[in-house]
């Protein structure tokens, strides 16, 4: 614990990450990623992998269709005989999504097993999908293109403004609103003038915020609506990245987005400085609500903005009440009379409810039992020289995390945060 704060990277004054491993991937994937189709569910979902689909060209071998926890455990598998595959996703109840080239689309279980599939159209048939992405949300066909489309464009992504759904695409450095009627020239908002053609965009998970990235290295952000940027900028990485995603968390103030390229990944938001971790391996990002996965061939991470109530029990010389308790509880296990001197400190400002129920929230956030278990005792160690604290949130915390430990083992593989966790419900849990 004396060590907590050492995986912490600071990102401008306030806001903190860090990279959590959650497993050791026992895969054996012989492949890099990158020649593989890739796509894993949200809230610590299975991940789906079609094998040699770029590469292997031989007619008599054909690559295969497996679907794996995100511990890496194979879950099923089956030789893929459709058409030549685009693209891969999940739908919100677990279903894989295989959209092939003629526009066919194939509807698999989470065991592999073909369900349906359907088609999108003759249109599509005749001109083939180059690329495609998963929405859910309802999408309106496009019929109308920009003036002067001569080629595919260089990126797209599907935003909701005033509860209608449009594309937004770029073309070179312009970009363009458009639905099923209309399309429209729009500026972003305090763009730089040297921003340059437009070669990657991102949605984030909410479905409110929309990040840019120029070819000069320059990030844009602001809220999907196009009315307003948040930040900018620039990486001076001119290279096209391979994933963009947005790595925000529900009700915090910072705004941050990760860019992996080949070998590097960046974290970056609304500060001059940024976050830089070195890629030993070819990587595929998963945006969740409150962070992002990293998956390699070796390892599956989190990485994740730090949440306040942790934060101020763990920071360097901090004196937060949260603080004060844990190290009171510590002290008191040592039988030290330092423990009493913490205690009077805390009740002198009338601060031990407050610092009953920061433990309480911050060891949801903990993902190692050992922290957490430190925290809930500190918790139930502050309760007792409080005469009306309610229960509730004690008894509760310690049921949600007995369920998270358990989903989160290696033979069950569903790695749900405590905020993901509430989100999700318990219900759709037990469903899943």
């Amino acid at each position: 614990m004396d060590c907590y704060t050492a995986n912490w990277y600071p990102l401008g004054e306030e806001a903190f990450y860090r990279k959590l491993e959650l497993y050791s991937m026992e895969w054996g994937l012989r492949e890099d990623l990158r020649d593989c189709v890739v796509a894993a569910a949200p809230y610590g979902g299975p991940i789906a992998l079609l094998r040699n689909s770029r590469r292997d060209k031989a007619p008599s071998s054909r690559p295969l269709l497996e679907i794996y926890s995100a511990s890496g455990l194979l879950l099923a598998s089956v030789p893929w005989k459709s058409g030549r595959l685009v693209h891969l996703g999940w739908t919100a109840g677990e279903d894989l999504l295989c959209i092939q080239e003629d526009g066919t689309v194939l509807v698999y279980n989470l065991f592999c097993e073909f369900k349906r599939h359907f088609s999108m159209g003759n249109e599509v048939l005749q001109n083939h999908v180059l690329e495609a992405q998963v929405f859910h949300t309802p999408v309106p066909p496009v019929t109308r293109c920009p003036p002067g489309l001569q080629q595919p464009p260089a990126c797209w992504a599907v935003l909701s403004q005033d509860r209608v759904t449009v594309v937004l695409l770029a073309v070179g450095p312009e970009l363009f609103l458009l639905d099923n009627t209309s399309c429209s020239s729009v500026t972003p908002p305090g763009l730089s003038p040297s921003a340059g053609p437009f070669l990657h965009m991102a949605v984030s998970f909410n479905h409110r915020l929309l990040a840019l990235f120029c070819d000069s290295g320059y990030i844009w952000m602001g809220l999907a609506t196009l009315k307003e940027k948040l930040c900018e900028f620039n990486s001076t990485v001119r290279s096209p990245p391979k994933q963009m995603v947005w790595c925000t968390r529900p009700r915090s103030r910072q705004r941050a987005v990760v860019v992996a390229w080949e070998r590097q990944l960046m974290v970056v938001g609304n500060s001059s400085e940024c976050i830089r971790f070195v890629l030993d391996e070819d990587s595929h990002l998963v945006p969740e609500l409150d962070g992002v996965r990293i998956l390699s061939r070796t390892s599956h991470e989190f990485l994740h903005e730090i949440p306040e109530a942790s934060q101020e029990i763990f920071r360097i010389a901090s004196m937060a009440p949260g603080a004060l308790l844990l190290e009171a509880q510590k002290e008191y296990e040592k039988e030290s009379q330092k423990a009493d001197e913490y205690l009077r400190e805390i009740r002198e400002q009338q601060l031990l409810p407050e610092a009953v129920g920061q433990c309480i929230e911050a060891a949801g956030y903990e993902h190692e039992p050992h922290t957490q278990k430190s925290l809930l005792r500190a918790a139930s160690f502050g309760k007792c020289f409080l005469d009306k604290f309610p229960p509730e949130s004690f008894v509760r915390m310690c049921q949600d995390l007995r369920v998270l430990n358990a989903i989160r083992d290696y033979q069950i593989g569903i790695p749900l945060t405590f905020t993901q966790y509430k989100q999700l419900t318990i219900e759709v849990l037990l469903d899943r």
